[in-house]
């Protein structure tokens, strides 16, 4: 195999879990959003905390001991759909030949050097990770493991911190000299996903294979309650090779009014390469038009099964939602670097969505999106089990 690079920029940050709350409960709902984009508490979504005080005229210290989130979290773990990703690709493909690089800033903080100590556990390589003034970005993630039936959902309230300040001429060129592009939830790194049209297009005059995951983008959101988010700008959509999304996003990207056909014939009228939307525990759609995969009409994939099985089995082995869908990406990701890397001319979207499946299934079992292995080759050896149960269950084994 031939020396292989994945070059990653998006957001990264400090995760400090409560796993307790309760999204029924009447301190939850006093800060429940009311109308789209007002800066009040979603299940599912991500708010800033600046919006969410001035939303509620309540200080966020405040607004968190009251949702029993003021003291010390259950558990601080490295998040952010970006670098969650990153490192599961990364862990599934621990080949010396293939080098995952992640490109971001932080600050001069005590997040920062948990941020650090926890990616330098990984196989990821952080040469290219910066520190600056400022706080580091975190977010709290507050889950309630009853909600959906039993099946749990999260929120996230953040801080952008550094991730404010980082630029696009930060990435230099060391960042195009990878053979993926990466951009892992820019909504979240500000100048990144501003300038996201022109670093597509450059990747795509060098020849690289530009991928694309999506976020709940507040800022947007609340500049526009209610409109479409825009995903660069007319014509970006076309540069990029693969898009990841779950539901809400890709409604909100597409303007569809909640229907996947709709939101499929908007990106393919886009010309997108390929995109995959996940929807929690229903099905996942997925779609090639046959150029970085072999093609695939619209798709309907169930999630996969052996997770409940196991968790209804073992109840106390469940940990939280955080980070399945991060981990998802990183698993299809993975499928996508492994066979590039192989330079395998029959890439198969399905493939990469059983990786993608596996891994976001296993992250159920972990508190926070990042798992740190015992020794090398122990995450891929736990998602495998998942990726046979999958496959067998979509009739491939």
């Amino acid at each position: 195999m031939s020396k292989f690079t994945v070059s990653a920029v998006g957001c990264s940050l400090a995760d400090y879990l409560y796993t307790k709350a309760d999204f029924t409960g009447e301190a939850f709902d006093k800060y429940c959003s009311r109308k789209e984009g007002d800066g009040g508490l979603s299940p599912g979504h991500l708010v800033f905390a600046e919006d969410l005080e001035e939303f509620s005229g309540v200080p966020y210290p405040q607004i968190a001991a009251e949702l029993g989130c003021g003291g010390e979290p259950d558990a601080v773990n490295l998040g952010g759909p970006c670098i969650v990703a990153l490192i599961n690709a990364a862990q599934l493909n621990r080949d010396p030949e293939i080098t995952f690089n992640f490109y971001g800033a932080l600050g001069e903080d005590k997040t920062a050097d948990r941020i650090l100590s926890i990616i330098r556990q990984t196989p990821v390589n952080i040469d290219h990770y910066v520190r600056t003034e400022g706080m580091s970005p975190f977010s709290d993630c507050i889950s309630d493991p009853n909600h959906h039936g039993g099946k749990g959902e999260r929120l996230f309230v953040n801080r952008i911190g550094a991730a404010g300040k980082y630029l696009p001429d930060m990435l230099g060129d060391d960042f195009f000299a990878g053979d993926i592009l990466f951009y892992g939830a820019t909504a979240l790194v500000p100048q990144i996903h501003d300038n996201l049209h022109d670093l597509l297009e450059k990747g795509r005059r060098l020849g690289k294979v530009n991928v694309v995951t999506t976020v709940f983008d507040f800022r947007n959101e609340k500049t526009n309650p209610g409109g479409n988010w825009p995903l660069g700008k007319d014509g970006s959509i076309e540069l990029i090779d693969l898009l990841i999304m779950d539901w809400d996003e890709a409604m909100k990207i597409s303007g569809a009014p909640n229907d996947i056909n709709a939101a499929a014939e908007f990106f393919i009228r886009k010309g997108v390469g390929a995109f995959v939307v996940t929807h929690g525990a229903l099905n996942i759609y997925a779609w090639s038009g046959g150029k970085l995969f072999k093609k695939l009409d619209l798709t309907a994939l169930p999630v996969c099964e052996q997770v409940d099985r196991d968790i209804k089995a073992n109840p106390e082995s469940r940990g939280d939602t955080t980070g399945c869908g991060d981990n998802f990406a990183g698993g299809v990701l993975s499928a996508l670097v492994n066979g590039l890397a192989q330079k395998k001319d029959d890439l198969d979207l399905v493939e990469a969505v059983a990786w993608g499946s596996a891994s976001g299934g296993f992250a159920c079992f972990t508190i926070g999106g990042t798992y740190l292995e015992k020794f090398p080759g122990d995450k891929r050896k736990k998602v495998e089990r998942y990726y046979n149960y999958y496959s067998e269950q979509l009739g491939r084994k």
